[in-house]
């Protein structure tokens, strides 16, 4: 089951992205709902306190206050989490990534923690860049000449890389700067998340890199 979720953040072309990916699900998150609609987008959910919303919309709505513990996204994984526990999902993410650094961060710890067993894997699309989060999974075919790093996101990650200019099985520390700035030599490479929890960064946009192949 692919899910499409829009948060308030940086988005572009989401109309494209959303034909290209065919979502059984829409869900916007608060102010993701007019960037939403201004991409001619429309929500089948809408999460959030509602207090950013700028159109009204026929859509299933799930209300929280607007002084709260968790931030709207973070509402919304729970959701997703909650609700569609029996499927397995593959959830795209846009509008994760803003101007403030801080709500960036928080949305990216929020979206970590939906990469389970059924959940593989969350894919995170900004202008000009994808952010893959797996587990004990493995990445292949990232198209040649393009910039890659990878951060792990628990203790240590072990990590087999092949078809890049860094290769080699290597155990990289919580979010070191050890698997920063690697390179694909072609189009046949993978990246083995062998232990741990990793992200990996490709700098690249999504319409341009859906090659990629993601397998457990």
């Amino acid at each position: 089951m692919n899910i499409f979720l829009v948060a308030n953040g940086k988005v572009s072309n989401l109309k494209e992205l959303k034909d290209i990916i065919n979502p059984e699900l829409i869900i916007s998150v608060d102010g993701g709902t007019n960037k939403a609609l201004k991409n001619k987008v429309k929500p089948d959910v809408i999460i959030g306190d509602h207090d950013s919303i700028r159109k009204k919309i026929d859509a299933k709505k799930v209300k929280f206050p607007k002084d709260k513990d968790q931030n709207d996204l973070d509402l919304a994984i729970d959701y997703i989490l909650s609700e569609y526990k029996d499927h397995k999902v593959k959830l795209f993410c846009f509008g994760i990534i803003g101007n403030r650094l801080d709500h960036t961060l928080a949305n990216i710890y929020s979206i970590i923690k939906i990469n389970q067993e059924n959940y593989p894997p969350v894919i995170v699309s900004s202008k000009e860049t994808v952010i893959l989060l797996i587990e004990q999974q493995s990445i292949r075919n990232i198209p040649a000449n393009i910039r890659v790093s990878v951060l792990s996101l628990t203790t240590y990650s072990l990590v087999q890389m092949q078809g890049l200019k860094y290769s080699g099985t290597f155990e990289i520390p919580f979010l070191s700067s050890l698997g920063i700035s690697n390179f694909s030599l072609s189009d046949e490479n993978q990246i083995l998340c062998k232990d741990g929890k990793i992200m990996v960064i490709v700098y690249e946009k999504f319409q341009n890199i859906r090659s990629i192949k993601i397998e457990r």
